[in-house]
């Protein structure tokens, strides 16, 4: 009888050993596992602590874009694609601040500016019923205290500017769908890099093709933020007997009065009488060329776009300081 025992034992205790063999390193590996998960998770809580929080966007410049608008100087010039020095024009063109809302001292040198720059930010050419969109390639020198760390400063009066160009002849473009919305796109791209908060379409059409750029203007005033300006440029004809702009949803029109076409006496007349369009909408502000002359005896626009069909870099405002200073504050 003991032999036998003996011999039920053995195999007895050679499971026992080997079931406690495996529970021992099944509970090591559990207690490897949870010490790893631990020390990941004590990991995850310094890297938490050590990372700051993403800061949240800054608060836009201008509020609203009335606010924008208002803030741009009485005189913007006109910078198309070519290389250009503004500097020149826009040394000494700061008049002292009165705005107590500017902040520091920089704010309140960039809203106290009296000469802006309106360049041309992006072209569209609309091309049988293809859009192709490519942005400025010409340099632009602005004066160095307009920008900081390499970008524009907030509130620096600078408009960019989207122009659009249509093919003509055989390639007549379409005027299609796909165009259309590469013309928004490229007017809330513009609008994403102008410091100012206010971006320019400027975009000619014939009569018949208005109802293409009213939508084109009320889709890009869908997509564009609350306090971003939309600005217009417009021919003379849409703002002397033409109320069709009236109902756009544009903040500014800018009637381009140089290089007129059609009946340019009776509009020069009008101009020379009143100094302004008889449109409402056309009657803040105004375009006008620096070598087409004479301009306006009493210009009545809060505000003058000025064309130059020379580089500003090589025209003195020396010249131009007299009669520039009969409408600049």
């Amino acid at each position: 009888m003991p032999f036998f025992i003996g011999r039920l034992q053995t195999p007895n205790l050679e499971f026992i050993l080997s079931a406690s063999y495996h529970l021992y390193r099944t509970v090591r590996l559990l207690r490897l596992k949870l010490c790893c998960l631990l020390l990941l998770a004590g990991g995850q809580a310094v890297l938490a602590k050590n990372i700051p929080a993403k800061a949240p966007a800054p608060a836009p410049a201008f509020a609203t874009r009335q606010a924008a608008l208002a803030a741009l100087p009485p005189l913007m010039l006109w910078v198309w694609e070519r290389p250009d020095d503004t500097r020149s024009w826009l040394a000494n063109s700061t008049r002292a601040s009165k705005s107590a809302e500017a902040g520091d001292a920089a704010g309140a040198d960039l809203q106290a500016q009296r000469i802006g720059v309106a360049a041309l930010d992006s072209t569209v050419l609309l091309r049988d019923g293809s859009a192709t969109v490519w942005r400025r390639q010409q340099a632009l020198r602005l004066p160095p205290e307009w920008s900081a760390a390499g970008r524009l400063l907030p509130k620096a009066p600078l408009v960019t500017i989207v122009h659009v160009d249509m093919a003509s002849g055989t390639h007549k473009p379409q005027l299609n769908e796909r165009q259309k919305q590469t013309i928004v796109r490229a007017v809330t791209a513009a609008a994403k890099r102008s410091p100012s908060q206010v971006v320019q379409l400027d975009f000619e059409v014939m009569h018949s093709q208005k109802p293409f750029l009213a939508d084109v203007i009320r889709r890009s005033r869908a997509a564009l933020p609350e306090n971003v300006a939309l600005s217009l440029t417009a021919q003379p004809s849409w703002c002397v007997g033409d109320a069709w702009l009236a109902d756009l949803p544009v903040d500014e029109v800018v009637p381009m009065a140089f290089r007129m076409t059609g009946d340019v006496k009776r509009t020069q007349e009008i101009l020379i009488h009143d100094g302004r369009f008889p449109r409402p909408e056309c009657q803040p502000s105004l375009g006008l060329a620096l070598n087409e002359q004479p301009w306006p005896d009493k210009l009545r626009s809060q505000r003058l776009y000025l064309f130059n069909r020379a580089a500003w870099s090589v025209t003195p405002m020396a010249s131009w300081s007299v009669r520039l200073g009969a409408f600049l504050p």
